[in-house]
């Protein structure tokens, strides 16, 4: 067995370049303890295990831009993750219409 330590969130040091991650429901603003303050985490499906993902407001603004404003529209909606200078970075996986 190997066992998995990345954690309940995702984030730079549990995701692989190119993992693929889908989310599973729309977002919900809640009080982070460690830092203080109100942040929006999504639950979203990577590699088979749930987490919380707390976009930045620039992947924020990425996902609406790809997917619409209206976050309850996101559900089954995937994005590619990227390794970029130590940060992780998303790109909206958009459906191909046929």
């Amino acid at each position: 067995m190997i066992p998995d330590f990345s954690g309940d969130f995702l984030n730079f040091d549990g995701t692989k370049d190119g993992d693929i991650v889908e989310i599973l429901s729309e977002g919900k603003v809640e009080f982070s303890e460690n830092l203080k303050k109100d942040v929006y985490n999504i639950k979203v499906k990577h590699n088979e295990k749930v987490k919380t993902y707390s976009p930045s407001n620039s992947a924020g603004k990425i996902l609406q831009q790809a997917f619409g404003m209206d976050d309850t529209n996101w559900k089954g909606k995937k994005f590619t993750v990227l390794h970029v200078d130590k940060k992780m970075l998303i790109r909206p996986i958009q459906e191909q219409k046929v």
